[in-house]
């Protein structure tokens, strides 16, 4: 055995006797409070002996108060000091009954509020899963459109192949004959006028011409009826006349308000006969004849306006090329009662404040058979042309369908 063993014996041996030197020290104490709570019971009980044999006695005596001894109070402190020994430990519980029940307490609030946190932590885990559950059902279903358009695509390639190996000659200019006429028809619509659409049905009908099919006759009628239809239906020179108003339009600056017409003198061929006339009678002839020609007299239907002044002869002007201005986007818009209206105020306008100018009087004229002109486009119907082209080539698909399925069928 080693030395630090043996001391540690030692402390054991020493720990066990003060251990066991504290216990009857305890055991002599406790032996003592129990010899005086007897001796305190012996002496309480003595006490009231004492008093019930006092009673007795001095029953029918007038009672005395007895003097206090040493042993009732000391009773009396005892009794005041377990009663403060007792209130102390009451005391004492209630405090530590109320600071174990606020432990209590706040370990119950600090698990709810865990509980609350681990509730929140798992709504917004669920809203997260419920989210993402969401993109990836989205993703899946744009995977899946795409996939599904992919296999349409390819359908479609699949069968223009298939198309374009079994085309032919006559296919292709069916194509390009239904491709003229749709076109025909937008540039009917789109710039409402015929010229054009009338070559593009021209060459339809030389396409058509060129396949020399018997199968293709009717639909050459049917190219036929359009093309006589826009023959049928003219052609309204819708830029002519707007550059012929504009031109008026100008020439009105050029007009003067008032203008007597001077006329040049009549030279007539005197006959040789009178040249024999009396050499008097010539005379007086040559004075009238040269009074005639300062003095002339002129009848007129309509009353002569009065003179206007610089500012009102401008607005005049000005009005007449306005209402100009109006017949041109009227041609334009192809609105027939405004440009025939315009057209007939502006001749009144004419005749009413440029009423002794001739060049006013020729615009007048060339303004009347204006106002006389159509200038709605008639636009006819030649849809008929293409129905029948697109006709043709589903009845040829159709064919075509029908050939590779018995083909198939047969295999």
């Amino acid at each position: 055995m080693t030395k630090d063993t043996k001391n540690i014996k030692a402390e054991k041996v020493v720990d066990k006797k003060a251990v066991e030197k504290q216990s009857a020290e305890q055991k002599t104490s406790a032996k003592q409070a129990l010899d005086k709570e007897a001796l305190d019971k012996k002496l309480l009980d003595k006490q009231t002996s004492e008093k019930k044999s006092r009673n007795n006695e001095t029953s029918e005596k007038k009672p005395s108060p007895s003097p206090k001894t040493p042993n009732a109070r000391g009773s009396l402190w005892l009794k005041l000091w377990l009663t403060l020994i007792v209130v102390a430990g009451l005391a004492a519980a209630g405090w530590f009954g109320w600071t174990q029940w606020q432990q209590r307490v706040t370990a119950t609030e600090d698990f709810s509020a865990r509980l609350d946190s681990l509730d929140r932590s798992y709504m917004t885990i669920a809203q997260q899963s419920q989210e993402a559950e969401k993109r990836q059902s989205k993703d899946i279903e744009q995977v899946q459109r795409g996939l599904s358009t992919i296999q349409l695509r390819l359908n479609n390639q699949g069968k223009r192949l298939a198309e374009l190996g079994t085309t032919t000659r006559s296919d292709w200019l069916l194509a390009e004959a239904a491709y003229l006429a749709r076109l025909a028809n937008q540039r009917l619509q789109t710039e409402r006028s015929t010229k054009n659409p009338l070559a593009l049905l021209e060459n339809v009908d030389v396409i058509l011409k060129q396949l020399d099919d018997p199968e293709l006759l009717p639909l050459r009628g049917a190219v036929a009826i359009d093309i006589a239809a826009l023959r049928l239906a003219g052609e309204v020179d819708a830029s002519g006349l707007y550059l012929e108003l504009n031109a008026l339009a100008e020439s009105i600056d050029q007009l003067v308000i008032l203008k007597p017409t001077a006329e040049a003198a009549v030279v007539t061929n005197q006959p040789q006969a009178a040249l024999e006339q009396p050499k008097l009678q010539g005379l007086i002839t040559g004075f009238v004849d040269g009074v005639s020609q300062l003095i002339r007299v002129t009848q007129r239907d309509q009353p002569i306006e009065p003179l206007l002044q610089a500012n009102e002869e401008g607005i005049v002007r000005h009005n007449l090329r306005l209402m100009l201005e109006q017949a041109q986007s009227a041609v334009m818009r192809e609105e027939q009662a405004i440009y025939s209206q315009s057209l007939v105020k502006a001749q009144r306008w004419l005749a009413q404040y440029f009423q002794l100018n001739p060049n006013a009087v020729i615009i007048q004229q060339r303004l009347a058979s204006l106002s006389e002109q159509e200038i709605i486009q008639q636009l006819p119907d030649i849809n008929g042309s293409l129905q029948a082209i697109e006709t043709l080539i589903a009845l040829r698909n159709s064919r075509l369908t029908a050939t590779d399925s018995e083909k198939s069928v047969t295999q």
